[in-house]
C-alpha cells in the first residue's frame, strides 16, 4: 500500500509540474509569441486575417506556438481586424504588441503627405521632394508633359498649364512612386471632386467653366489672409468683373513675379508685364494662381 501511495504521489507530483511549466509555456506565449533574433517587416494584403498572418509566421519559423497562439486569442479576444500594408513588428514583441503593430502600425512603404489649398504646382513639387519621393524638377516636368485636357487652355503664355487642377488633400503614396504617377492621380482627383460637388449640389457647370471657376477660386485662396477674408475678396472680384474694371489682386502680381505670398511686392512691381497681372488686364488672370 505503501508503494501504491508513493507511486501515487510521484505521478502526481509529475503532472502538477507538467501543468505548472505548460501554463508558464502557455501564459509566455502573451509575452513573447515570436522567435527572433532581429526586427522584421510583415506584409498583409487586402483581406487578409491575422490567423492567416500567425500562420504564415510559423511557416517561416517565426511563431513559437501557432495553436496555443490561437487558443490565446480565443481565450483572451483581441480586435484583429487588420489593413493591407507592410509593417514592422520588433523581435521583442508581446502577443498585443503584434496585434496593434499589424493594426495600427504605419505603412512603411508609404509617404503620408498633405497639400495645402492654395500651393502652387512648384510648392507642392517641393513637398514631395521633402518627402524624398522624387526632386522638385521631377515633379514639374511631370506637370509640364501631361498631356492637357481639352477643356483646359494650353497657352504658351501660362506657367504652368496644369496649375489649379491638381487636388489638394492628404494622400497615402506607396514609395516607389513615380512624379507621372503622382501627377495623373492629383488631376484625375480634381476631377473626381468636381463632378461629386456638381451631382451634390444639382448644377450644370460643364468642363469649358471650370478654368473660370477655378481661376477665381484660386485667387480668392491665395489673396485671403483667412477664411474670414474669402467672402470680401470673392465679392471684390466679381463685383469688379460685373462693373469691367480690373481686378487688381496682390496675388495675381505674386504669381506672376515668381514670388512667395510672403515676399514683399513693390509698387513698381504692379506694371509687370504678364497676363496674369490684373493690373495690367482688364480681365481673369489668363489660368488659375493656384
Amino acid at each position: 500500500m505503501k508503494k501504491v501511495l508513493i507511486a501515487v504521489s510521484i505521478v502526481l507530483i509529475v503532472f502538477l509540474l507538467g501543468g505548472f511549466f505548460a501554463y508558464r509555456y502557455y501564459m509566455d506565449i502573451e509575452e513573447n509569441p515570436l522567435v527572433l533574433d532581429e526586427d522584421i517587416t510583415v506584409e498583409v494584403s487586402e483581406n487578409d486575417s491575422f490567423y492567416g498572418v500567425l500562420e504564415d509566421l510559423d511557416s517561416k519559423g517565426y511563431l513559437k506556438n501557432l495553436i496555443l497562439t490561437k487558443v490565446h486569442l480565443t481565450v483572451n479576444p483581441l480586435d484583429t481586424n487588420l489593413k493591407p500594408g507592410t509593417f514592422k513588428v520588433e523581435k521583442n514583441s508581446s502577443l498585443v504588441e503584434l496585434v496593434e503593430a499589424l493594426r495600427d502600425g504605419e505603412d512603411i512603404n508609404k509617404v503620408t503627405i498633405t497639400i495645402p489649398e492654395g500651393f502652387t504646382i512648384e510648392k507642392i513639387a517641393e513637398l514631395f521632394e521633402e518627402k524624398g519621393l522624387f526632386t522638385k524638377e521631377d515633379f514639374i516636368k511631370a506637370a509640364e508633359d501631361y498631356p492637357i485636357p481639352n477643356w483646359i487652355l494650353d497657352s504658351e503664355y501660362r506657367r504652368y498649364a496644369m496649375e489649379g487642377f491638381l487636388k489638394p488633400d492628404t494622400y497615402d503614396f506607396k514609395i516607389g512612386r513615380d512624379a507621372d504617377y503622382i501627377v495623373d492621380f492629383l488631376y484625375k482627383s480634381f476631377v473626381k471632386e468636381m463632378e461629386s460637388i456638381i451631382a451634390d449640389q444639382s448644377i450644370e457647370l460643364n468642363t469649358s467653366l471650370w478654368n473660370r471657376v477655378i481661376t477665381i477660386a484660386s485667387m480668392i485662396e491665395r489673396e485671403a489672409a483667412n477664411n474670414e477674408e474669402m467672402r470680401t475678396v470673392s465679392s471684390v472680384i466679381h463685383n469688379r468683373i460685373d462693373i469691367g474694371m480690373p481686378l487688381q489682386i496682390d496675388a495675381t502680381v505674386v504669381y506672376a513675379l515668381g514670388l512667395d505670398m510672403k515676399d514683399k511686392v513693390y509698387l513698381k512691381d504692379l506694371e509687370v508685364d504678364s497676363p496674369y497681372n490684373t493690373y495690367k488686364i482688364n480681365s481673369l488672370p489668363i489660368g488659375p494662381i493656384a
